[in-house]
């Protein structure tokens, strides 16, 4: 039986079911019989349980995956991917369920009347009319995947017993190599879920920044890893950018990671600065218990101050590289790494030149094997000043000059071009404490809008900032500032030192803000509140007028 011998080989050294199956029926065809295939059940073949379709209780699915046939005409009734069910009391159904090899040294007429409705044809009954013919179970962990079917034209010798038992030997090596197939298919499916799911599927669409990114995990198996990076808009046209990377390698890592990345979008919700956001995360990590220690990078870049500020837990220092040309590897205070508990984090604030390329990482980028990581760091800031048509072909580049070779511990790479939002795009006042001053920020806020062509804007904007400043006004001794962003939306924001937030009506507490809060829900497209350097900002986003809508006012 070489071509057993062969087989058992041939079958070990793929973890792809579909291949394991076309393996064994070419293995077999045509030294050991004419024609082979393999059936497996359908909980076998689905690619999770939701895709396994109902049928009647008591019946059987069962996928013909591989075949393979000498080049007899009417074989084509023995091709592969063809489903057959068959139904209760049927020969096949209880063949399946006694889990016994069956031999019929040649098939006769009353073998024929009991073909499966699906096989119930001239051209299948001339192919097996006369045929010798054996089918064998895969069995495997006590759990039946389905069968093998081996046949033999009249002229060939009928198979023997000694046939069935070597075909027996080989079906139980080969159930093992299909559930081995199987199970890992099943992981690597949920492996590529469980990425997707984890990581950015596309660079969100911000005004003032660039993105691109590669992630890389180092496990070919399960395809995910402990490192991430995340883009988070932020209130008033700022973005957080992260970059972390857990301790350890594979589904373990990515569950925490996966934790720990939740956690940083819902903090970055709440508008905390870098090192409060860190802190908070650190205590976070204490309570869930289990998680690795873990190095992160914060910073949130605000393109109307053309600034960024950064705090980082154990994580290498960012490469910032100007228009100018030159580069410079940040020198952000490191904290300790998340789930060290009682760290107090450090910020560094940055003034960004506009069109400078900040690039975030993880250690698998710069180090390798027999490398210091000095002269991994080196490489990068090299490849960064090459010339590329687009950041994401930088990004690329960058990954193909440090691991040529695909050798290399999980990377994530970030990359950010960040633009300030233009001088004629902002309009900034400070307004006394006063209550006449409304109407003068009214009129400024209008002369402004008609400059930018938003004039379907002006009623509302004027409305709402005026409403806003009289909330300021009434709670400060101090000026209050009022700002006007026109970028792919017009942001209006009210920042004091003492400002009082707005709340529902409903809230217990509310004061004078009612109006303010009910007019912010009904007429702007987003708001919101946020903590400044100096106090606290109240903004509104409206969503820009149409063309149709512009020309309307202009004739108004």
């Amino acid at each position: 039986m070489t071509f057993l011998r062969e087989t058992i080989t041939r079958i070990g050294t793929t973890l792809d079911l579909g291949h394991t199956a076309r393996v064994l029926v070419t293995s077999a065809v045509p030294r050991f019989a004419d024609f082979a295939s393999v059936h497996l059940h359908d909980h076998v073949t689905a690619q999770d349980d939701a895709s396994v379709p109902q049928q009647p209780p008591g019946s059987v699915v069962m996928h013909r995956v591989a075949s393979a046939h000498t080049d007899d005409p009417g074989a084509g009734e023995l091709h592969a991917e063809r489903t057959f069910v068959y139904q209760a009391d049927t020969a096949m159904a209880r063949f399946l369920a006694l889990v016994e090899p069956i031999l019929i040294p040649r098939v006769d007429q009353d073998t024929l009347r009991q073909l499966p409705q699906e096989l119930d044809s001239p051209a299948a009954r001339s192919v097996l009319s006369g045929s010798s013919v054996m089918l064998v179970p895969l069995t495997v962990r006590g759990r039946v995947l389905g069968f093998m079917v081996f046949g033999r034209k009249p002229e060939r010798l009928a198979f023997s017993p000694v046939d069935l038992a070597a075909c027996q030997e080989m079906a139980e090596q080969a159930a093992l190599s299909l559930d081995n197939a199987r199970l890992y298919g099943h992981e690597a499916r949920t492996s590529a879920v469980l990425q997707r799911s984890l990581l950015p599927t596309r660079p969100p669409r911000l005004p003032s920044v660039e993105i691109a990114y590669r992630y890389h995990p180092c496990s070919r198996t399960t395809q995910v890893g402990g490192d991430w990076l995340d883009v988070i808009p932020l209130p008033r046209h700022r973005v957080g950018l992260v970059i972390g990377d857990v301790a350890g390698h594979g589904l373990h890592a990515a569950v925490a990671m996966g934790q720990l990345r939740t956690a940083v979008r819902t903090l970055a919700t709440m508008d905390l600065p870098p090192a409060q956001l860190l802190a908070h995360l650190d205590q976070l990590a204490q309570h869930l218990g289990h998680v690795p220690l873990t190095t992160c990078l914060y910073a949130i870049y605000d393109p109307i101050a053309g600034r960024a500020a950064f705090a980082s837990a154990g994580h290498l220092p960012p490469f910032l590289l100007r228009p100018d040309g030159t580069d410079e590897l940040l020198e952000i205070p490191v904290g300790a790494p998340i789930g060290v508990g009682s760290t107090a984090f450090d910020t560094l604030d940055v003034s960004i030149d506009s069109g400078s390329l900040l690039v975030l990482y993880t250690d698998g980028l710069v180090e390798a094997r027999g490398h210091d990581i000095e002269e991994g760091l080196l490489a990068v800031r090299c490849g960064l000043t090459a010339a590329h048509p687009s950041l994401d072909e930088t990004c690329e580049s960058l990954l193909r000059q440090q691991h040529p070779n695909g050798d290399h511990d999980d990377i994530a790479v970030l990359m950010a071009r960040l633009h300030s939002i233009p001088d004629d795009k902002v309009a900034t006042w400070r307004f006394p404490p006063q209550p006449q001053q409304v109407s003068v920020a009214r009129r400024r806020v209008r002369d402004t809008l008609t400059a930018w062509g938003l004039d379907p804007l002006c009623d509302t904007t004027e409305l709402l900032a005026g409403e806003l400043l009289t909330n300021a006004i009434r709670h400060t001794a101090h000026p209050v500032g009022l700002r006007l962003v026109h970028t792919d939306t017009l942001l209006c924001e009210v920042t004091g030192d003492q400002q009082i937030t707005p709340m529902l009506p409903h809230t217990p507490g509310a004061q004078a803000s009612h109006c303010a809060i009910t007019l912010l829900q009904k007429l702007a497209t987003r708001w919101g509140c946020s903590d400044t350097s100096t106090g606290r900002a109240v903004w509104f986003e409206s969503n820009l007028p149409t063309p149709a809508s512009r020309a309307t006012a202009r004739r108004l």
